[in-house]
């Protein structure tokens, strides 16, 4: 009878312990996990397509045209993580740019009724 009065607290804490450690596991599976891309630089093609929202096939042929920066170490196509940044970072078009082309884009066309209104688009984005 006394065995079975400490097995209930026993058990208890046993799954306490147990849930416990399995919190901590995850925490640092977690956070390895997320250090990961900071300790590796140099990522596959299969990570970059990943990281840039690319097929791989299309990462290779952009790379292949130079589009896209690339490191080849033997056999293996490498891209590293700040140049595709860099690269991000170049090929973005800001919002502002990109209403100008359009803007530009319809006025070249010279769609009717909307000259004005896209003029007076363009005169609010070159003052801001």
């Amino acid at each position: 009878m006394g065995k079975e009065a400490c097995r209930p607290p026993a058990q208890e804490f046993l799954e306490m312990l147990a849930d416990f450690l399995a919190e901590k596991y995850f925490e640092r599976m977690e956070e390895r996990m997320r250090k990961i891309p900071e300790l590796r630089r140099l990522i596959t093609a299969k990570e970059a397509g990943q990281y840039l929202s690319l097929s791989t096939d299309t990462l290779y042929r952009m790379a292949a045209s130079k589009k896209l920066p690339y490191l080849k170490i033997g056999d293996r196509v490498l891209f590293d993580i700040k140049a595709l940044d860099q690269w991000i970072d170049k090929m973005l078009i800001r919002e502002k740019e990109w209403k100008r082309q359009e803007i530009k884009a319809g006025m070249e066309k010279g769609t009717p009724g909307s000259t004005l209104e896209k003029e007076s688009d363009l005169l609010v984005l070159d003052k801001s």
